[in-house]
This record gives C-alpha cells, structure tokens and sequence, in this order.
C-alpha cells in the first residue's frame, strides 16, 4: 500500500514547488531573457518614433519640435534629408551624425530593396572606452520629393546589469524560502493541527465517542466536520442501543413461545391426561408464532441484502385487501375491534402481490397492537390520479412528530406500555419499507399524539 503523506509535509512541498518555480521563472526573466527584451524594446521605441516623425513631416517648424520631444522621449537620435535639408537631433555620439554619403547611400538602397524600409542592427560604435551596439532604422516617406527618416538607439551592454540581478535573486530565494518556511509553520498551527485533533477524536467514533476542543472550529469546514461527526457519534450511540434492543426483544420473543413448547411438551409427556388437543393446539399456536418471527428475521435480512426479486405483475387490488382483512375477524370476535372498510371495488394495481400482502398484514398487525382502548381500524384504498392508494388508520396512542422518522428502523424500539400481545415479530415496519423501496413507491405515516396514526402507501395502477 502506498506509503501516506501528511497534511503537513503536503503543503510544505507544494509551497516549495510554487517558490522554486516562481524563482526559476524570475531567474530566466532577468538572466537568459533580459537583453532580448531589452533589445526588442529599443527596436520598438524606433520604429515608434519614426511613425511619430513621420506624422509631423510637411511643416519645418513644427517638424524640429516634434523630433526633439520624441527623441528625448524614446531616448533615440533621429536625422531627416530631404530637397536639401538635414535635420538632426540626439546625443553627440549617435552614428547617424558621422555618416557619410557612402553610408547613407547604403541604408537608403537596404530600405528600397525591402519595401521603403530597413532596420540595422549590427551598427558598433565606440564609446567612453566600451563598445556600444546601436540599431538604425530607415524609412523613406514616399512623397514628392521622397523624405527620408533615420533613427538611431545605442544598446548599452547589460552584463553588469545581469551579474547584479543574480546576486539580487540569491537574496530574494533566501528571503522566499524563509517566508515558506514561516508560512508553513503557521499554517500547520492553524489549519493542519485542528485536523489532527479532530481525525484523532474521531478515531474513537466507532464507539460512539466523539468530543473536541473548541479551537478546532476556526474555520467553517473544521467546524462542520465536527458537527458532522459529532452527529455521526450520536447515530452509533443511538443505533448501538436500538440493536441491543432488538437483540434483547428479539430473545424474549423467542424464549416466549419455545418456554410454552417446552412446558406443554413436558407436561404431556409426563401426565398422559394431558394429551389434549387444547394443550396441542397451544404447541402449534406456540411454533407458529415462532416461525413467524424466524421468516421476519429472514425476510428482512434478504431484502436489505437484496437476495429478494420482485415478481411484478397486474393484480385485484381490492379483493386481495378484502380477502386479508377476513383474518382480522377473529379480532372483532374475541376482542371487539371494529374494522371498517372503506375499499373502491375494481382497483387494480402493479406490483408483486405476495409483498403487498406482507406490507398490509404488517400495517395491521401495527394497527392492531397500538390501536389502545378504542379498538378501531379503518382500511381506505381508493384510485388516486394513475396510481392507487391504501390507508391503514388506528385510533390509539399516536406517535410523537420528533419520532417519526425513526419507526422504519430495524432498530427502533417503540415504547410497549401501550402494546397488546400480538403474534408480530417487531420488525414490521422495517420489512415494509424494504419492500416499498424495491418497489420504488411512495409511503409514510401521519400520527398525532392521543389520537392515532395513518399508514399509507401507494402503487401504480395496472398497466
């Protein structure tokens, strides 16, 4: 496994990347390109102010003011021959005036021969002991008569300039690499630090405990990191103490019918009066109950593995409902609970017909256990736009707003003190909510507190 960085070394090399970069780009800014930008830029300042002469020709007077404006401006010489005249104007030692006939006969026939202009970089020139590079420029205006305009600018040797900017970028590395250096520093102080307290408190989350200091929120994403596992910690508490629950229920519920098995098991055994079919009834009662708790188990362990394949299909929506609710009657029989009907005949709905049987029967046997004292079920099913919608209502205790969101939970443990023995496993709801999600359907609850709660789903109507 490759070997991982941490934040601290990460931003320290990044940071010296970014400075040895910077520096190398100043490095060939001032060392290989500064007299090639020198260069240009003196070519560019004569051919600049040959246009600028250029604009101005045809008035002598003005002709003269112009040329010593942009010669002190563009630090050139410049000379003007036309119908006899001469114009000059520059430095003392500008070659332009120790040209001679020959010499101007020449940068006139270079300038001809490439369009009415030449520009000629390979003039020397001595001067206070030290060679100078100059560049001529000549353009020859195509009047009548022609006028000639020649500019000169000296190109001083920069190697001196070049040698005391190398020193100057050993001093600003210096000064760049301390500055990263300090940077790091307190960058590792601000930002990498908190990091750490956090990923070493979080270290600790698998067990639910989750707790840092105060100074790790300086920053908004450090502090909705710890908000963010802070919530995660409370969610593991939580479900920690929901699956030790369910554990816990989920045990009684089997000791239950295994201890009557046993005992009514025993009992006959031992006392041959007893073989009754009342106390054998009470055994298959008893295994029925288990095996219904052990196919929850597994029915929910299969969908959310994703083992169970929905078999979809069109189906009597309307007299699966009513052909279920006939195994409640025994509830109005021996209990006395009112189950009302309020189904639209002919539904038809798509989907697969043995899991929505499951999702009712769960809805009822909830309705069933939470329906408290005034033992009323209601049961809607009714066309709604292209799809259909059931209803199961109880009137019993309710459920609190806040909890909600947790009873789909195979966690979740509801308060019993309101509960009525029933055959359910407690984990009905989870199933149902497997099932409506391979589904890809809606489904919910509305509960007010002391006066009920309405499960609902939906189906799409037959294709």
């Amino acid at each position: 496994m490759k070997k991982k960085v941490s934040l601290n070394g990460k931003i320290a090399v990044y940071l010296l990347i970014f400075t040895a970069l910077m520096l190398g780009v100043i490095a060939v800014l001032q060392t290989q390109l500064l007299e090639p930008m020198y260069k240009s830029s003196k070519i560019s300042a004569v051919k600049t102010a040959a246009a600028e002469i250029e604009s101005e020709l045809g008035d002598d007077e003005d002709l003269l003011n112009t040329m010593y404006e942009v010669a002190e401006e563009q630090d050139v010489c410049i000379r003007i021959l036309y119908s006899g005249k001469d114009f000059a104007t520059g430095f003392m030692g500008c070659p332009l005036y120790r040209m001679n006939d020959r010499d101007i006969l020449w940068e006139l026939a270079k300038a001809e021969a490439n369009g009415n202009e030449y520009l000629n970089e390979e003039v020397n020139n001595k001067m206070d002991s030290r060679s100078v590079d100059n560049i001529i420029y000549t353009k020859i205006v195509d009047e009548d008569p022609p006028k000639i305009i020649m500019v000169n600018a000296s190109i001083t040797p920069v190697s001196a300039t070049i040698q005391t900017l190398r020193r100057q970028l050993l001093i600003i590395a210096g000064v760049m690499i301390l500055g990263v250096l300090i940077l790091v520093y307190f960058m590792n102080h601000d930002i990498a630090r908190p990091l750490n307290k956090i990923n070493t408190a979080a270290k600790k989350l698998s067990g639910g405990e989750y707790e840092v200091s105060e100074d790790t929120n300086k920053y908004l994403e450090a502090y909705e990191l710890n908000e963010t596992l802070s919530q995660a910690a409370a969610d593991i508490r939580k479900a920690d103490q929901a699956k030790r629950d369910l554990i816990s229920n989920v045990s009684h519920d089997l000791r239950t019918p295994l201890t009557m098995i046993t005992g009514y098991g025993e009992m006959m055994r031992d006392l041959p009066g007893e073989k009754t079919d009342e106390n054998l009834q009470v055994v298959i009662d008893e295994a029925k109950r288990l095996s219904y708790l052990v196919n929850d188990l597994l029915d929910l362990s299969r969908l959310q593995e994703g083992k169970i394949v929905l078999q979809k299909e069109n189906f009597d929506l309307s007299g699966m409902i009513t052909e279920e609710l006939r195994k409640y009657d025994v509830y109005k029989v021996n209990e006395g609970f009112e189950i009302i009907e309020e189904i639209e005949p002919g539904l038809q709905a798509y989907g697969d017909i043995a899991r929505i049987r499951q999702v009712l029967n769960n809805f009822m046997t909830n309705a069933v256990n939470y329906s408290g004292d005034a033992r009323k079920i209601i049961v809607r099913a009714h066309k709604q736009d292209d799809r259909v919608l059931v209803e199961v209502q109880d009137y019993g205790e309710g459920i609190e707003e806040s909890r909600l969101k947790d009873i789909w939970d195979r966690y979740y443990k509801i308060d019993k003190s309101h509960v009525r023995f029933s055959q359910g496993s407690g984990i009905g709801l989870a199933i149902v909510k497997e099932i409506l999600d391979l589904h890809e359907t809606t489904y919910g609850v509305r509960s007010k507190v002391n006066e009920g709660s309405v499960f609902w789903f939906t189906l799409p109507a037959a294709k």
